[in-house]
């Protein structure tokens, strides 16, 4: 039945609440930061669908979803059930409905029989913090998160305190204070948390103790009962002491009884018998704690559980402990790589977990990875405190060097000996091997490594052993449906290494206990180069038929420079603004790769293409399908590939991906995307332009765009409206062949600026042949020419009637070191030599080609056939020179008719020209700050992408615009030539084995690059 309270109901979620929960995120994101991620409601079914949630509960004002609030089983730790999500709609704060859900959710966790609830916040969340303490939370002092625990379900569950429950309300009698900080007294290493409650009828104080998240201590008007130990940290193998003490503030006499037996590491027997208690009574026990894993913090530690019981009713009393060895060692490598036979050191530190200045004795063994100068050290440590210890060695074979070590304490009171294993990998080039140290599996091939965390089985991979947090991480698999997280906490059954001639591939196995008799493997395998394969390996040891068996593989990385398939594009995020993967909208992702460079550093991650993958918060998630599973029936998922920088371009990564064999340049859309549908367009139109952003959010802003300098359109759209794109059409009138556009679109906090080009072609193109037989095409701006017999390029090219290339027609001679030379501009293939290109039947034609939007291009097409060179014979190939009518933008590009035979991959095609026309003097590439005179020195360079060439006697500028897929354009200048070099590798145009086009603007203003790059849109 749903609770009803104000007017809100609290109500179960299910299916038809969806679209109502998607609606209440989106209007929440101001109480999260202002976070612009918007929420459909077919993600929230799939979420819903997948999640841990024992309960969710949602509160309803009318038909509205106003709050949010789920309870799963708390997977850090045991004992705990967690809220991991609470939301109220910020028009609804102060109605109390943050508590209503909170107090739900105890009332679930008491009814089930769990002890605790746990929930995590953020240290700013002030508003909220208040409200989860008067409802029993306790905030844990810690550096590394914001983590509450609430023992009121332990409190009202307990036999001794239930009857003085039964007279007072927890919630209104409470009388504990509370402050916007952490909570806790801390004394000997302990935190107490406190509850304190006052009504007419009783008073009563209980007290918490973090580790053991249990009661130490119960006081009422008729008793007090404490377990208590003078320190927090022990020495293992040693014994200690704790004391139990009861109270009795009656005139009566007390009935009081105690047990507690030895439990996990903790050794101690307790049996009080039945005593008489008249006023107060300490007993104290001793106990010793037996060696093992360093508690975590995360999780609950060893401790001392003793159940007592006043006059015949039982509670159970607990404290808990740090068990500790007399000293902490640890060891450290500094290098990446380890040198054989070659003198160097590791290092070990040493802390002194004693209260008294200690000495250490300190003996290593023997092992045949290394050779040690000393075998044995000698060292003092404060009190409590630490030192590092350089051990002078020379490796003599790469490996997992874990020596235990033995160590014996030297203090005035009683010498105190124990071993501890350290752990250090010297890594070498090709050298696969794996290890375990106290909190870690390893795994090494080269320079690349795998450390699985025990504490979660969080895999982490990297390259630079000294880098603290990891390049990419695997969480721990998830089986379903539906999914159970239960894996990050469980240890493998067995973990095993084998190693082959590449790789090195570790195995753990994990068996389900939501399940029945499913046992995960996790295949994890390394290759030198920086690359892992990770899959799952699931077998059925179950008498039980599972239907619809699927595994869930999220991963975690932070994300710099990122490009991701989105739409049919690769959308390019940048650094500056960092993309999370919760940015991302899982619908619009349509390839399964991406690939990040943060830091100097690259990741590639490709997943199979039959799974579905996903963001979900923080993380990503791969979901794979394994369907039914028959008793005895084995399976296993395919591969997840992670490329720790193995590549170091997106399209390198991208062609590894779609298992393609040709690499061409990607072109990137930008996160946040303006562009002109139609970029040639009549004098007189209508363009329209399209405003999209790929990130998961809606367009919220004003966009203003201009042309020329004059503003033509302003437009707004609101996140309500909730729209990702947009068009807007706007009426120009043009009055130049190119147009200039700039758009601004501020949005809340932010604003981008756009740049682009409009072309209007008017007017028509000539062409004609003159005496010579030179072919020339004038467009009414440009002039080009070109004859056969001369040379197979272009030899002149004028704009408003004056040169821009330098040549020597009708004769060619030899210049600076080129001989023969002819100047102008050709595409050869590279290698080939002008002395062979003569050789070879050229011809010259008029030309007219249609680019993808159907536009007709015209101007000059350069055929050469190959019938004399004997690596390129018969190949046979097209230049193409074109224009727009009055238009100055010459575009040009190659293709091959005839291959020959020849495998051509591989091979890359040169576009080069001779920039002149004038005295070379006159000339100079223009590059921010910097100008970069002609004919005054020999200067190679390469062309920067924001540079153009400016002429002292022509007023238009020249803008070189590389393809796609052209390599850095390279200028060499010196006194007698300016020659300018574009190289492409292969074909971006496979299919017709044409290059991507190159284009030649020639513009009196100055232009932005990103304005003249958009000319890259143009393809034919």
């Amino acid at each position: 039945m749903p609770s009803v309270k104000n007017g809100i109901q609290i109500v179960s979620y299910h299916e038809g609440l969806a679209a109502g929960v998607a609606k209440m995120w989106n209007l929440s994101r101001d109480s999260w930061g202002g976070d612009t991620r918007v929420m459909t409601e077919e993600q929230v079914k799939t979420k819903e669908a997948n999640s841990e949630n024992i309960e969710l509960y949602l509160a309803l004002d009318e038909n509205e979803v106003v709050g949010y609030c789920g309870l799963s089983e708390y997977k850090e730790d045991t004992g705990s059930l967690y809220i991991p999500l609470l939301n109220v709609l910020p028009s609804h704060h102060g109605k109390k409905i943050g508590k209503m859900l909170v107090m739900k959710a105890l009332e679930k966790t008491l009814e089930l029989g769990w002890p605790r609830l746990d929930l995590y916040t953020w240290p700013g969340n002030t508003k909220a913090v208040p409200l989860y303490k008067k409802c029993g939370f306790f905030w844990e002092d810690r550096d590394d998160t914001t983590h509450l625990m609430n023992f009121i379900p332990k409190v009202l569950n307990t036999p001794l305190l239930q009857p003085l429950f039964e007279k007072m309300d927890w919630y209104e009698a409470s009388t504990r204070q509370i402050e916007v900080k952490p909570d806790g007294e801390n004394k000997n290493g302990f935190s107490f948390y406190e509850y304190s409650w006052s009504s007419p009828e009783a008073n009563v104080r209980v007290q918490f103790e973090r580790t053991s998240r249990g009661i130490t201590l119960i006081e009422t008007d008729d008793f007090l009962v404490q377990l208590s130990m003078d320190n927090h940290e022990v020495i293992e193998e040693l014994e200690h002491t704790y004391q139990l003490t009861i109270v009795n503030k009656t005139d009566s006499p007390m009935s009081f009884q105690a047990t507690g037996t030895k439990n996990a590491r903790v050794e101690y027997q307790l049996h009080t018998g039945q005593l008489t208690v008249e006023k107060e009574v300490t007993l104290s026990n001793t106990f010793k704690v037996r060696k093992g894993e360093e508690p975590s913090v995360w999780r609950t530690h060893p401790s001392i559980q003793v159940t007592v019981e006043i006059n015949g009713v039982p509670c159970d009393l607990n404290i808990g402990i740090s068990p500790i060895q007399p000293a902490k060692l640890e060891a450290f490598n500094e290098g990446n790589f380890s040198f054989l036979n070659t003198k160097s050191e590791f290092y070990l530190e040493l802390k002194n977990n004693l209260s008294v200045e200690t000495e250490f004795v300190l003996t290593i063994p023997e092992n045949d990875l290394v050779s040690l100068q000393h075998t044995s050290y000698e060292v003092t440590v404060p009190a409590k405190g630490r030192i590092t210890l350089p051990l002078p060695i020379i490796v003599r074979k790469h490996g997992f060097y874990d020596p235990i070590i033995h160590v014996q304490t030297k203090t005035s009171n009683h010498i105190l000996t124990f071993e501890q294993q350290i752990s250090v990998a010297f890594k070498g080039a090709g050298k696969k091997f794996g290890g375990e140290s106290k909190l870690y599996w390893h795994v090494y091939n080269g320079q690349s490594q795998l450390n699985i965390r025990k504490l979660d089985l969080n895999v982490q991979l990297k390259k630079d052993a000294r880098r603290k947090q990891p390049s990419f991480a695997f969480l721990a698999p998830k089986l379903g449906k539906p999914y159970t997280n239960e894996f990050n906490k469980k240890k493998p059954t067995s973990v095993t290494w084998d190693t082959d001639d590449s790789s090195i591939i570790i195995k753990f196995v994990l068996q389900s206990s939501d399940f029945p008799g499913i046992y995960l493997t996790e295949c994890l395998q390394l290759f030198g180069d920086g690359i892992v394969h990770q899959w799952v390996e699931i077998e059925n040891a179950h008498p039980t038929t599972y239907q619809n068996i699927a595994i869930s593989q999220p991963i975690y990385q932070e994300l710099g420079n990122t490009y991701f398939p989105l739409d049919q594009r690769v959308v390019f995020f940048s650094e500056d603004r960092p993309l999370e993967f919760g940015d991302l909208n899982p619908a619009m992702i349509t390839g399964h790769w991406y690939f990040s460079k943060t830091e100097g550093e690259t990741v590639g991650v490709t997943w199979p293409k039959n799974s579905k993958a996903a963001p979900e918060g923080w993380q990503f998630v791969i979901e794979q399908k394994v369907g039914e599973m028959k008793p005895g029936a084995k399976a296993s998922t395919e591969k997840i590939i992670v490329a720790l920088d193995s590549f170091q371009e997106a399209n390198h990564f991208q062609a590894f991906a779609e298992k393609s064999h040709f690499v061409d340049a990607i072109d990137i859309t930008s996160e946040l995307d303006l562009k002109a549908n139609e970029m040639i367009i009549t004098p007189s139109s209508s363009p329209s332009f399209t405003l999209k952003t790929y990130r998961n959010s809606y367009l919220d802003g004003t966009l203003e765009i201009t042309c020329d300098q004059t503003p033509v359109g302003k437009w707004s759209i609101q996140a309500k409206e909730e729209k990702n794109s947009i068009t807007y059409e706007q009426q120009l009138s043009v009055d130049t062949p190119i147009s200039h556009i700039s758009a601004y679109f501020q949005q809340p906090g932010i604003q981008t600026k756009f740049e682009g080009l409009l072309l209007s072609p008017s007017g028509a193109i000539s062409s004609k042949t003159e005496a010579d037989g030179s072919i020339v095409v004038e467009n009414g701006c440009l002039l080009i020419k070109a004859n056969a017999d001369f040379y197979p390029g272009l030899y002149s090219l004028k704009v408003n009637g004056l040169e821009w290339l330098d040549t020597e027609y009708p004769e060619r001679i030899a210049k600076s070191w080129w001989n023969p030379w002819a100047g102008g501009m050709k595409w050869s293939p590279e290698g080939i030599t002008t002395f062979s290109l003569l050789k070879e039947k050229t011809t010259v034609s008029t030309a007219n080609i249609r680019d993808r939007k159907g536009n007709t291009w015209r101007g000059i097409a350069i055929q050469t056939n190959f019938e004399e060179h004997l690596q390129w014979k018969n190949v046979e190939y097209i230049h193409y020179y074109l224009m727009l009518p009055n238009v100055p933008v010459l575009a040009t590009f190659l293709q091959v008719i005839h291959d020959g035979g020849k495998w051509l991959t591989g091979e890359r095609w040169l576009t080069d020209l001779f920039l002149g026309g004038e005295v070379l003097t006159n000339l100079s590439i223009k590059d921010g700050c910097t100008e970069y005179r002609v004919g005054k020195q020999e200067l190679p360079m390469y062309l920067p992408q924001d540079s153009y060439i400016e002429s002292a006697t022509k007023k238009e500028r020249l803008y070189v615009i590389s393809s796609l897929n052209t390599e850095e354009t390279e200028a060499y200048i010196n006194k007698e030539a300016f020659h300018l070099v574009a190289a492409q590798p292969g074909f971006a145009n496979k299919k017709d084995k044409a290059t991507a086009p190159l284009f030649f603007l020639f513009d009196e203003r100055k232009l932005p690059a990103e304005a003249v790059q958009k000319l890259l849109n143009i393809q034919f």
